[in-house]
């Protein structure tokens, strides 16, 4: 059998990039919600964020429980709206970064620990994020 390896190219925002987005959540970003940020920008969770929004779901739902347990599994930062608020708009910088866009519709996280998310679409640039 032979095999082919295929890669995907993805753009994964800083910190200070994210900071610039949104100032509000930039010191959490920066410090103790430093954890949670590298946390969602992985590769694994690019791909599912992508996954669940080409089957139409909150791009959050992608992140929804590696973020929730990451939280859970620490004691300086508890699992509350803010931290969710936040969750969605590093989500956001993230899928902004590697050419989706919002689309305007919320829709529920099949996940207990949220409620509703951000839909997203890839933008009309004759390309799919996944490369060959």
């Amino acid at each position: 059998m032979e095999q082919e390896s295929k890669t995907i190219s993805a753009n994964f925002p800083t910190t200070k990039e994210f900071s610039k987005k949104y100032p509000q959540y930039g010191p959490f970003a920066e410090a103790k919600g430093n954890f949670l940020f590298k946390t969602i920008m992985t590769p694994t969770n690019f791909i599912r964020a992508t996954v669940c929004t080409e089957m139409g779901l909150p791009a959050v739902t992608g992140v929804a429980n590696s973020c929730y347990w990451a939280v859970k599994n620490q004691d300086e930062v508890e699992w509350r709206g803010y931290v969710k608020q936040f969750i969605g708009a590093v989500v956001c910088a993230f899928m902004e970064a590697n050419d989706y866009e919002k689309t305007g519709i919320k829709k529920s996280v099949p996940h207990h620990a949220f409620t509703k998310g951000e839909v997203y679409r890839l933008k009309a640039t004759g390309g799919e994020p996944w490369q060959s």
